[in-house]
């Protein structure tokens, strides 16, 4: 049987390829509007104009999620569809997704004389973005690849993997997520002026919580490890998903592995919608605490 793992462009891989057998793995795009051009999040989006025409914007820039019918289109394509989105308090990109799933599950059926079995699509509300997925992604293809599992198994597995994960944020321009309802006003507004960088988690709910402000890179990378810490990591794979900031983001990948000698850590540049909302330098990371070998 076939397998897909679908995400949309707030995973930051791109062109990545699955090792698990008869797996594919696709990115939806999500739209970011300034002004008035329409910038599509896929592989072609050259991340550095789109920025740069956010900050030449006087008037607010939005995004949208990918459609019903985007959504619908990949889920045909394969017997077992897993399908992992941004947070449903970020964005409409789950509830589009869920719509998309009953239909396809409808239309199987009906052309199966009633019978569903040979079709599962099921559809993870990350309650986050960027670091989180990918690293959901990259567990996903190795659980698949060693275990040969049930469609049901691997549901139990990726319920259990969203539990123990989670994404940080390290920010230092707050501006769109405070102008799309993403961080609460007075909150970034402070920020803003005492040109500080900010350190924000995701909440249980899916939403941006801060954490504390962070003044200097190095208290930032201990107060980023220390948070790990808290919340059981030892020694898993970690995302950390960067702004134009490769160099912050080896620094703070030299203190994760001063503290975890044996963790993994990827970096990765940010597409367009993370990009769009962590803004310049801004780094998001993405952790789990089930453990590196617990495929």
């Amino acid at each position: 049987m076939s397998w897909a793992i679908v995400v949309d462009s707030s995973c930051n891989l791109r062109g990545w390829k699955p090792t698990a057998p008869g797996t594919t793995f696709v990115s939806v795009p999500l739209t970011i509007h300034v002004g008035s051009t329409e910038y599509v999040d896929d592989e072609h989006l050259d991340v550095s104009e789109l920025n740069r025409a956010v900050a030449q914007e006087s008037a607010a820039s939005s995004s949208s999620c990918p459609s019903v019918g985007v959504w619908a289109e990949e889920f045909r394509r394969a017997d077992n569809v897993i399908a992992i989105t941004i947070s449903a308090n970020l964005s409409g990109s789950y509830e589009a997704a869920c719509t998309a799933r009953n239909i396809v599950l409808d239309e199987y059926t009906r052309e199966h004389a009633g019978v569903i079995t040979g079709k599962n699509i099921f559809i993870l509300n990350s309650r986050a973005t960027g670091g989180k997925m990918e690293l959901i992604v990259e567990k996903l293809d190795a659980y698949l690849r060693d275990n040969n599992p049930s469609f049901d198994e691997v549901v139990a597995y990726l319920q259990a993997l969203d539990e123990a994960s989670t994404v940080l944020f390290s920010l230092s321009r707050y501006d769109n997520l405070v102008k799309n309802g993403r961080m609460p006003k007075l909150a970034g507004s402070i920020a803003s002026k005492l040109n500080i960088r900010m350190l924000g988690c995701a909440s249980q709910e899916g939403t941006i919580k801060i954490v504390g402000p962070t003044r200097g890179e190095k208290k930032m990378y201990k107060k980023v490890v220390d948070c790990m810490a808290a919340d059981g990591f030892n020694e898993g794979l970690v995302y950390i998903d960067h702004v134009d900031n490769e160099s912050a983001a080896d620094d703070l990948k030299n203190a994760i592995c001063a503290r975890w000698p044996h963790a993994t850590v990827h970096i990765i540049p940010c597409g367009g919608l993370c990009s769009y909302y962590a803004e310049e330098s801004g780094l998001i990371i993405g952790y789990e605490w089930m453990g590196a070998s617990s495929h």
